[in-house]
């Protein structure tokens, strides 16, 4: 009996034991070695590996030489698995910030787009590195927001030129928005330029939404009148001609303010403009060859009472000959 309290007694400080390892570790012993390999990491991400990028955003050299001396001055005890995590994440920040330095560069707006995507997961990284104290109390996730600050700067310039250039509204606002974002994600620099691209944003979108109503009604209207010329409520001649001016005349007007805006549903227009003139010349066609025929008949009526008339000066011409002979 005593025997098998002693097994389950064991058992259980096995259990506890296991369940002590796996779930609650002990605190990472550091290394020199691991610190070595750390710096050599540092090293290895200097200035003649990166010349462009720290000439670019130089707080992101000061945050890598403040590392370098935090490093070097902890004993190879003190340098944990967890330096190693906020180190790890420093560097992941740098290199991030390349792809990005290299892609903001560009003259391709996708480029920029994926540089302001990169730009978000470095944001995160930040958040994650000013979890870390030893990172926090040297200031390295306040450096890399200034960087990232730089960087934003620049998007919403960026940004902004290409919507004074840009002839599409739609897309004109996208870049507007983009602009307005990044300058206030650039800090207190650009707050101002961040609220004039947020009111030009709005005042274009409120025009642009304001003229795509009206389009989308002249457009309606114009499809209305087509099917009245097409079938006109009335026999009075010429009602369907009518029709198919007002149809034509409210086509022009969608098509001006889409034209205006070179809005992508110009290329929609074609299928109704197309219908307009096929019925537009018809009904001309039309037109024309009853006009023809009210002309052939009023020459003839015009022939008839001519040599009529000319019948009359004649009969005239000879009543007076005869009375002058008479007398």
């Amino acid at each position: 009996m005593k025997k098998r309290n002693l097994v389950t007694v064991m058992t259980i400080l096995l259990t506890v034991i296991v369940v002590n390892i796996l779930f609650f570790p002990p605190p990472a012993a550091g290394s020199d070695e691991l610190k070595r390999e750390l710096l050599e990491e540092l090293l290895s991400a200097d200035i003649v590996e990166k010349p462009d990028l720290f000439a670019d955003y130089d707080e992101l050299y000061l945050a890598k030489t403040k590392t370098q001396a935090v490093l070097q001055g902890m004993q190879g005890r003190e340098v944990t698995l967890v330096t190693k995590e906020w180190v790890d994440i420093l560097l992941g920040i740098i290199d991030d910030f390349e792809m990005l330095a290299d892609l903001s560069k560009s003259s391709v707006t996708s480029d920029h787009i994926e540089a302001i995507a990169i730009a978000e997961r470095i944001n995160s990284s930040i958040t994650m590195l000013n979890q870390y104290d030893t990172a926090k109390e040297n200031g390295l996730p306040m450096l890399a927001e200034l960087a990232l600050e730089r960087f934003y700067r620049g998007e919403g310039e960026f940004f902004e030129m290409l919507s004074r250039n840009e002839q599409e509204t739609r897309v004109k606002i996208e870049y507007e928005k983009t602009s307005s974002t990044s300058y206030k994600k650039g800090g207190v620099y650009t707050i101002s330029d961040a609220s004039r691209m947020e009111f030009e944003s709005r005042r274009d979108e409120w025009v642009y939404k304001r003229d795509m109503e009206r389009a989308s009604d002249y457009i309606t209207a114009s499809r209305s009148h087509l099917a009245s010329a097409r079938s006109p409520p009335s026999g009075f001649f010429g009602a369907a001609f009518i029709e198919i001016i007002k149809a034509k005349d409210s086509f022009e007007q969608a098509q001006r303010l889409y034209e205006k805006h070179q809005d992508v549903e110009l290329g929609n227009l074609k299928g109704i403009e197309s219908e307009i003139e096929i019925v537009y010349q018809s009904l001309m066609f039309e037109t024309l060859k009853v006009v023809a025929v009210y002309l052939l008949i009023l020459s003839v009526l015009t022939i008839i009472l001519w040599k009529d008339f000319e019948r009359w000066d004649g009969d005239l011409d000879d009543t007076g000959l005869g009375e002058e002979l008479i007398g």
